[in-house]
């Protein structure tokens, strides 16, 4: 067949499905279009630019596409339908109702530095896009049936006694979601060189194997524990998934019937302890990402939850500890119970009625309360971690250079944001006009943050003052305000564990425990005076050690050159992050001021850091392929003082420890806080 004729046959077969292609220079700004897109457009010339473009668009839209063009030329948007309000009556008129969908092929990267895109559009009716919107609307439903499922399950392990129980209960959630055969629980001993099966729930008329899923050599089933323990997920749509290499794995799993298959590790730490898996006999199936993830999340929950169980058991059992602790810990537990169901059920409930409502008001309102109950739910299971470390002697402190003046200044500022409602002031009282000590500055902002937290909790008009003073070699800090006052018959209480001196009000009663802890470990002390119904002073004081490295002699750092898309005229982020829902969670946040690019892991981390030169990269650290540390190797070996943020889940200091030992710039800890993402992104992107 001649290049005619080809080039006929598919002209007619783009004619019948009403679409056509387009080709674009993203260096040059241009396109060009094929026949049907020059009909659409009433075009004389196939050879169009962007701006040129643009005029064909109506005025309210024509920012909106410039965006869009910009994410659809960058490879973060592969498919977009534009109704005929985007365009001018001119365009509008033509479509006669009809929605044009477009979306990227191919995008290259030619030898001079040039990238081009080749993609499609076409015209469909409305009845077709509607369709596609109700799928939509389907998917994000069963997501957030998913999120829902998790947040229960999460209350079941927290207000049940029988982690057994709970443990079956979400593997029947599983396994009834998916329509599976079985699900079940592998466990690693100690040194990984055997596997067993601990825990299974089968659909009905499917036989039971964990009898002889005992104590199985690791070294049997090679591949998959290589492909767990790597943190790639384990995924066959059927037993033609499986590689050459896993043989053996094949000839068990034809052994038991099983058609498909899916994998999820449990982790204690960064040790893999076992991993959770759904079979299909008979048939397979189509496994999706989103699947793997509920999947994933669900062992994670099982993982943690059942880890903390055992070890409260363990202490249980310690007699000793038993005895002098069990009254402090009988109400503790009692009052966690009470305090973290509290935002748990806000958060469960108002999740569900934002799925239901259309309401744009009552959307708002629900997602502040959302917002509230996470931020009151991360704090308690922060106050939980820090206790934990105390009674275990682990509360590690890590050292450097802190700016004490810059550390109140932004505590100030926040506490004016949070009480912008309330008839109070806020002052700031600096003691030394330049003020750089060498201390644990995340410990000492934690310390002051408990403080601030309670004078705002308890004062409901007046003022707060937060200040220090330079006495006898100590920073002495001081936190006073003009709110209710502490009782005198209280006072001597006001430092002990799980005391709440006034029950109504929201939190732990580990806050000033905490803060006790972290003073004395710094040196110093804390002490309160108080009087009810005129207010209280809280004033602690750490040693004055001055700064190793002086302000007037460290050392000047380049500035960073801030990279922006050539289009949106923002800079660009490169955004290295595994799981696409914390991908889409940083998306949300920053797609308005920064142009993102997603890595999936840290290999394509620095191929793109190549081909997109940002101005900054958010790196994730356990990622498939290549992790954070290694990635980072690799960047600083293209550009020595390129700024980094690592985004890590591991909150302990030993993790934190080795993040800042191998030279990132910054770390922002998960859950992340927009305001301290944008925060640390403009301190060093404007610096």
């Amino acid at each position: 067949m001649s290049e005619i004729e080809e080039e006929n046959r598919l002209n007619d077969l783009l004619a019948v499905l009403n679409a056509g292609y387009w080709e674009a220079n993203l260096t040059g700004k241009s396109c060009y279009f094929s026949e049907l897109l020059c009909k659409i457009f009433r075009m004389k010339s196939p050879y169009i630019t962007f701006r040129e473009l643009s005029a064909y668009f109506n005025d309210d839209y024509i920012v909106l596409f410039q965006n869009l063009i910009a994410s659809l030329l960058n490879d973060e948007i592969h498919e977009l339908l534009l109704p005929p309000t985007y365009f001018n009556k001119y365009v509008a008129t033509g479509l006669n109702g009809r929605l044009i969908r477009t979306g990227l092929i191919r995008r290259t990267v030619l030898e001079d530095g040039s990238v081009k895109c080749f993609g499609y559009l076409q015209l469909i009716d409305k009845r077709d896009a509607e369709h596609r919107v109700l799928k939509l609307e389907n998917k994000m439903n069963s997501l957030i049936n998913q999120l829902n499922s998790l947040s229960v399950s999460l209350q079941n392990f927290l207000t049940k006694h029988d982690p057994l129980a709970v443990t079956e209960d979400i593997m029947r959630k599983v396994l009834n979601n998916f329509n599976g055969s079985r699900v079940y629980i592998f466990q690693f001993n100690e040194d990984a060189s055997l596997q067993s099966c601990t825990h299974e729930v089968v659909s009905e008329g499917v036989s039971s194997e964990i009898n002889w899923l005992q104590n199985i050599p690791t070294i049997d089933t090679r591949w998959l524990f290589e492909e767990l323990s790597s943190g790639r997920p384990v995924i066959l749509n059927s037993l033609d998934d499986i590689p050459a290499q896993g043989e053996v794995e094949r000839n068990m799993l034809e052994s038991q019937d099983i058609r498909s298959m899916m994998l999820a590790p449990m982790y204690s730490g960064k040790r893999m302890i076992g991993y959770m898996g759904i079979d299909l006999v008979c048939v397979p199936r189509k496994w999706t990402n989103e699947d793997y993830l509920w999947l994933l999340s669900l062992a994670n929950i099982i993982a943690i939850c059942t880890e903390l169980y055992n070890q409260k058991k363990q202490s249980d059992e310690d007699k000793k500890y038993a005895e002098n602790n069990d009254r402090l810990k009988s109400a503790f537990l009692a009052n966690m119970s009470h305090e973290i169901r509290t935002p748990l059920n806000s958060i469960i409930g108002f999740s569900e009625l934002l799925a239901e409502t259309d309401d744009a008001e009552e959307k708002k309102e629900y997602a502040s309360i959302i917002q509230s109950s996470n931020n009151l739910l991360l704090q308690l299971i922060n106050d939980i971690i820090d206790i934990s470390k105390i009674e275990s002697n682990r509360l590690d402190f890590i050292y450097s250079d802190v700016d004490v003046n810059a550390i109140l200044k932004e505590l100030t500022a926040d506490l004016k944001l949070r009480l912008k409602d309330k008839d109070i002031e806020v002052c700031l009282e600096l003691g030394l006009p330049d003020c750089t000590v060498y201390s644990e500055r995340n410990r000492l902002m934690q310390v002051i943050v408990n403080l601030l937290s309670n004078a705002a909790k308890f004062t409901e008009q007046g003022k707060i003052t937060i200040g220090y003073i330079l006495r006898d070699g100590m920073l002495e800090f001081f936190v006073q305000d003009t709110g209710m006052g502490i009782p005198k018959d209280k006072q001597s209480q006001l430092f002990g564990r799980f005391k709440k001196l006034n029950s109504v009000a929201q939190g732990s009663g580990l806050g000033l425990f905490i803060s006790k802890t972290v003073v004395e470990r710094l040196g110093g002390t804390i002490q309160a005076e108080s009087e009810e119904g005129a207010g209280s002073v809280f004033r602690f004081s750490i040693p004055y050690k001055v700064s190793k490295t002086s302000s007037a002699k460290r050392k000047a750092t380049n500035p960073v050159i801030v990279k922006k898309d050539v289009l949106s005229d923002k800079p660009i982020l490169l955004v290295a992050e595994d799981t696409l829902p914390n991908y889409k969670l940083i998306e949300a946040m920053l797609r308005k001021e920064y142009e993102l690019v997603h890595a999936k892991n840290g290999l394509e981390a620095v191929t793109l850091f190549k081909e997109k030169h940002p101005a900054l990269v958010l790196m994730d650290i356990k990622m498939p392929e290549m992790d954070g540390i290694e990635a980072l190797k690799g960047i600083r070996d293209l550009s020595p003082d390129f700024p980094v943020i690592a985004v890590t889940a591991y909150a302990f200091e030993e993790n934190i420890r080795e993040i800042v030992n191998n030279g990132f710039n910054d770390y922002l800890i998960k859950p992340i806080r927009c305001s301290t993402l944008k925060e640390k992104l403009d301190a060093i992107l404007h610096n």
